[in-house]
């Protein structure tokens, strides 16, 4: 009887002492803190090369060389630490020799999403998020720095 006992003070632990949106159920079970995938593709004009180089305070993902429409990937888990507001990736874009500066992933921005797929398309006049519900890169809010 205790072990029953303790099992469901763990889960009232779970449910009511971590935010919803940090919990991912799947049929393996949950995790407290998804896996979060951002895509980056060339939405630029065809035959413009983007050069794209994310980083993060502590990874530098490298060095991208992005051809029209292709895209680079990466995943992170969420810093369990900085759940406040500090998970941040950003990039820098090249193209035509002009370099554009932006944040792919802000946790202070981002979370309200709740998504774990943050698909970007990187165009001329601003970068651009993948809207679940109409099924375009149609989210322009965003602007180069």
């Amino acid at each position: 009887m205790m072990a029953r006992s303790s099992i469901h003070v763990s889960m009232f632990c779970l449910l009511f002492l971590f935010p919803s949106n940090l919990m991912v159920i799947t049929t393996n079970g949950f995790f407290l803190y998804p896996r979060i995938h951002v895509y980056i593709m060339n939405g630029l004009s065809p035959g413009t090369l983007l050069t794209v180089h994310c980083k993060s305070k502590d990874d530098d993902l490298g060095v991208q060389l992005l051809k029209h429409l292709e895209e680079f990937t990466f995943s992170f888990n969420y810093n369990i630490f900085a759940l406040q507001g500090y998970t941040l990736f950003f990039c820098g874009f090249t193209w035509n020799g002009k370099l554009h500066w932006f944040e792919v992933y802000n946790w202070k921005r981002d979370h309200h999403y709740n998504v774990v797929n943050l698909r970007w398309s990187i165009t001329e006049g601003a970068p651009c998020l993948f809207n679940y519900v109409t099924h375009n890169y149609d989210i322009c809010d965003f602007g180069y720095t």
